[in-house]
């Protein structure tokens, strides 16, 4: 039970709450047991016009004390005091000559029996002594003459009233402390389980965005994170069924053609055999892009770094595809500055615009043009690629670097690829610490635009 976090909270509350009480307590006794409240009675007849001032005035005044006790019975009134029938506070006033001036009997016992010299506060008038003043503790109705003075009583009350307000605060405190916490608690309870239900490969489960900010702040962390398992799932399965229909086509070839050989079928020749030899071929180059991919996105690829000029990179890049271009009569014009360097694999960045240049011939329809393009921007390289054929419509535009994405249904791995090219050229960007993106406004003569921007060399 004490591993509940909500539990401990109550109890932690409920101690602390405990706490104040047993600080009061203890102070309270210290208090009394020290005679501070004395103390502070007679600091207060002490203070500048307090009742001792007001004492001299009226002396200075009457030239005497006579008339004195109506003051001293008026401040005698606001003394504290307890029950009717226990004790109180009383004060009592003794001229020079010790005759009693104001005081009632009690207080004469009192004095009497405990020597009270010291209690005695003296009224002093230029120079000379004229009087005492006392705080007296007493009985009222005392029978006994040596009265008890009220700290006891005082002490007694003093501590009865903490202690309850102590017993009484640790218990609101923990019944508060477990209605606060519970509630702090919940919200963990229950992200809790919905993780145990995404950890059992519920993608659906996401967690109730409520509470304080900063539950609300855990909580859509914690979504934003299924969500991302969830469409890190849809890509695995995607790419589970794709690997598995991509091998399925070459596998299938593969096997009635060797059934039909093996059955004499088909004589054993050499077409024959360079027909299979390519299935072969296409699946050892099918699963070599797929390793490549698995190892560009988890940038384990090595890349062997240096400076390169993009104008030097794309102007071979448009010669050694000027004869692909001219037997499709498509122009090639490049557009470039006196130098652009970037930092990069030399040969991996020939394979990205070699995949890049591969899709804008097989798109772009004869007499078309595609222009290469390069300029340093705030810092970055900002490269384009830019045809003139058919675009994209605007719901393939967000998947074109998926893997084994196909805008055109139609094709197939013979005349489209394997679908991995421009995932591949997306993982190597990225690696370099670049970004890739496809634009196409679908008008007629625009065509598609290949945006690559990569870092400048320092």
């Amino acid at each position: 039970m004490m591993q509940r976090m909500w539990v401990r909270f109550g109890v932690t509350f409920g101690l602390f709450s405990l706490l104040g009480p047993i600080l009061l307590v203890s102070l309270g006794f210290l208090t009394l047991q020290n005679g501070v409240l004395l103390t502070f009675i007679r600091n207060e007849l002490r203070a500048e016009g307090g009742l001792i001032d007001q004492m001299v005035a009226h002396y200075r005044r009457e030239g005497g004390w006579d008339g004195v006790e109506e003051l001293l019975g008026l401040y005698d009134s606001f003394l504290p005091s307890g029950p009717e029938d226990y004790i109180k506070f009383e004060l009592y006033f003794a001229d020079e000559g010790q005759s009693v001036v104001y005081g009632s009997q009690e207080a004469r016992l009192v004095l009497g029996a405990n020597d009270g010299s010291d209690e005695r506060l003296p009224i002093d008038i230029d120079g000379r002594t004229r009087g005492y003043l006392s705080v007296v503790q007493i009985r009222r109705n005392a029978q006994d003459p040596s009265t008890t003075p009220i700290r006891p009583f005082l002490i007694g009350q003093v501590s009865s009233a903490l202690v309850s307000l102590g017993v009484f605060g640790a218990f609101f405190g923990v019944l508060a402390g477990l209605v606060v916490s519970r509630a702090l608690a919940r919200p963990l309870g229950q992200l809790a389980e919905t993780a145990q239900r995404l950890g059992k490969r519920d993608f659906s489960a996401r967690a109730e965005v409520k509470g304080a900010i900063e539950m609300r702040a855990v909580a859509q962390a914690f979504n934003d994170m299924a969500d991302a398992l969830s469409q890190s799932e849809e890509q695995r399965r995607n790419l589970v069924a794709d690997v598995a229909h991509e091998l399925r086509t070459p596998l299938t070839v593969l096997q009635a053609n060797l059934q039909a050989l093996s059955d004499g079928v088909y004589p054993v020749t050499a077409e024959e055999i360079e027909r299979l030899l390519h299935q072969t071929q296409l699946l050892t180059h099918l699963v070599g892009e797929l390793r490549e991919l698995s190892m560009a996105e988890a940038r384990q690829l090595t890349l062997n770094r240096k400076p390169l000029d993009l104008v030097v990179v794309l102007g071979q890049i448009a010669i050694s595809f000027q004869p692909a271009a001219d037997q499709h009569h498509i122009a090639i014009q490049v557009d470039a500055p006196q130098s652009v360097w970037i930092e990069a694999d030399d040969e991996r960045l020939q394979q990205v615009m070699n995949n890049v240049m591969d899709n804008a011939l097989r798109h772009t329809p004869s007499g078309g043009q595609i222009r290469l393009a390069v300029q340093a921007v705030d810092g970055k390289a900002v490269l384009t690629v830019s045809d003139t054929g058919s675009g994209i419509a605007p719901e393939h535009l967000p998947h074109v670097f998926d893997r084994f994405y196909r805008a055109d249904r139609s094709r197939s791995r013979q005349t489209g690829g394997s679908g991995l090219g421009l995932a591949i050229v997306k993982a190597i960007v990225e690696l370099h610490g670049g970004t890739i993106t496809a634009h196409s406004p679908s008008v007629a003569g625009v065509g598609t635009t290949i945006r690559i921007v990569w870092p400048l060399l320092p």
